[in-house]
């Protein structure tokens, strides 16, 4: 393993195709495959127990599709990231996994080599899609990703919530978000404390990149 490794779950009801994919993808030294799965509830599951990276999921699974397995894994583990894998451009799935919280879409009949780049822009945070008209999407893709960030956590107060979106933020510390918000650091940090209760982080950094991946820590 590597200090930058890339954990991956492969979800698709082909066995023939989760094989082509692992050994695609642990081609790559950085990427390690943790598990894989047959089908949506699966999936949920093998990523709840090995906490990836990164799941490339299938659409059109059965025993909860990978619809329902993204909202599923985006609703319990928003840290991780969805990367949805599929023959259909058109499946109207493909869009709603989007809006379910996936971080990107690639046709499974594109460039293989296309899947190891979009596993390591996705676990950085990028968004990748890979449509025949993306220049008519991409307003749709902007007012998305600003919904998801405006709506996240909703378990958390006003107050948690904007804490959190400081802390998200590059080079913002503790006493900067208490400097920012004209609070003690202690409130900072025990309100640290109780976000990282309520979102089931384990640390700090975990936290950040569940942040992150819900679309705080911009500073917009």
């Amino acid at each position: 393993m590597t200090e930058q490794e890339i954990r991956v779950v492969i979800a698709d009801d082909h066995a023939f195709t989760r094989y082509g994919l692992r050994v695609l993808l642990e081609s790559d030294p950085d990427i390690t495959v943790v598990a894989e799965a047959h089908d949506g509830r699966e999936a949920v599951e093998q990523t709840l127990k090995f906490c990836p990276d990164v799941v490339v999921m299938d659409v059109r699974m059965p025993n909860g599709s990978g619809l329902w397995a993204t909202q599923e894994i985006q609703r319990s583990r928003p840290g991780t990231k969805v990367l949805v894998h599929s023959e259909y451009e058109a499946d109207p799935n493909v869009m709603a996994a989007m809006r379910a919280g996936a971080s990107g879409f690639l046709m499974k009949a594109g460039d293989v080599t296309q899947i190891l780049r979009a596993v390591h822009d996705v676990a950085a945070g990028a968004w990748i899609f890979n449509l025949s008209d993306t220049a008519r999407i991409r307003p749709w893709f902007d007012e998305l990703r600003d919904a998801r960030r405006d709506t996240a956590f909703p378990q958390l107060t006003a107050r948690e919530r904007e804490i959190l979106d400081i802390i998200a933020t590059p080079r913002q510390t503790t006493a900067s978000a208490a400097a920012r918000l004209a609070i003690s650091t202690k409130r900072v940090e025990n309100a640290l404390t109780d976000i990282k209760a309520k979102l089931g982080a384990p640390d700090r950094t975990e936290l950040v990149a569940m942040a992150r991946a819900a679309g705080l820590g911009t500073g917009r």
